[in-house]
């Protein structure tokens, strides 16, 4: 795996690796937040592989009570360990169990799980506690809870605010990713190209990293979209036709969609701030994808703004629109760049 970016992060995950390896103990608990499609997922991986432990994904929907946290024990690797009580008798390989949205997971999971990331045991009903540590339950000596092996939970979000505070205190690494600069995007075009077989030339590369949003997804996306054109015509990715397919997907030379461009036209009609119920009608688009995809990168780049009482397009917004001919103005304006090619 090729990493582009985030050279930080990935600095700080080398060392804790190499250290829990050879101190026998698992990694800890880590928090990946940032923008959606930023490599949150594609992080964690990385993690497993360079580790070497098994890899675990799990839906935040599937851990709601104490029954859901004894059922993932059960797929956590359990080699290296003495079965009934759980003392570690060799080198372990910890899983590395990856939870997406896990801002998502119910207060009972959250509380459950907790308690299995810090204490290593999943608490049981009083009736069960009652049975010997050495019995099919495998509770530990003190009879608390069932033993549960090493494990790292890895959780992506892109709004940790809304974990409980106990459960959020649990994870000991947060690393934040944001965007990725031109430079990298460019990058990132390249390499996925150079994985994928795909012919194409450097002013595609280009023109697919401007419509990229610094976002790995989209810039894949794009890619694919571009390769598909390109194998259709029976030629390579080159700028024409990269410009031809954005053209068809209604994607603008600075990468805004059409969902974006009838959000901010709609602001722009409008007399008073517009709520998220009014937006997700016009736009065809549910509320959530409007408010934790499209939304947040309209604001990152001052284009709309959210308040109490709904979104308004503010001054750069509406020169964005007059700018790129998205409505009608008599004033001519300079180009306004997007922000995405720095850091933010």
């Amino acid at each position: 795996m090729k990493l582009i970016g985030n050279e930080s992060i990935f600095l700080q995950l080398n060392i804790a690796t190499k250290s829990a390896i050879i101190e026998n103990r698992s990694l800890p608990h880590m928090l990946l937040t940032g923008a959606a499609g930023c490599g949150k997922t594609s992080t964690a991986k990385y993690i497993a592989k360079n580790s070497g432990a098994n890899f675990l994904e799990i839906a935040h929907e599937s851990i709601n009570m104490r029954d859901d946290v004894l059922t993932l024990r059960d797929q956590l690797n359990m080699d290296g360990y003495e079965k009934q009580t759980g003392n570690k008798m060799e080198q372990i390989c910890p899983t590395i169990v990856f939870i997406d949205e896990i801002h998502r997971l119910s207060s009972t999971g959250q509380e459950y799980l907790g308690i299995a990331m810090e204490n290593w045991i999943i608490p049981v009903e009083k009736k069960q506690a009652k049975i010997s540590y050495y019995g099919e339950f495998g509770l530990n000596r003190e009879g608390r809870g069932r033993w549960c092996p090493r494990f790292t939970l890895i959780g992506a979000t892109t709004n940790d605010g809304l974990l409980t505070k106990p459960f959020k205190d649990r994870f000991k690494f947060r690393f934040v990713f944001s965007t990725y600069t031109f430079e990298e995007s460019k990058q990132i075009v390249a390499s996925h190209a150079e994985e994928l077989k795909i012919s194409i030339d450097e002013k595609a590369i280009i023109e697919i990293a401007k419509r990229g949003r610094g976002v790995p997804r989209v810039l894949v996306t794009l890619l694919e979209r571009c390769r598909d054109t390109a194998s259709y015509t029976h030629s390579i990715v080159n700028s024409i036709i990269a410009q031809s397919t954005f053209k068809l997907m209604g994607i603008d030379q600075t990468g805004l969609t059409p969902t974006d461009i009838i959000i901010m036209k709609a602001l722009h009609e409008s007399e008073n701030p517009v709520g998220l119920d009014n937006l997700s009608i016009i736009t065809n688009e549910s509320p959530k994808v409007i408010s934790e995809t499209v939304e947040p990168y309209l604001i990152q780049q001052g284009f709309i703004m959210r308040g109490s009482r709904g979104r308004i397009l503010t001054d750069r917004g509406r020169e964005y629109l007059e700018i790129n001919k998205h409505i009608d103005s008599g004033v001519d304006y300079v180009d306004i760049p997007l922000t995405y090619n720095r850091r933010i």
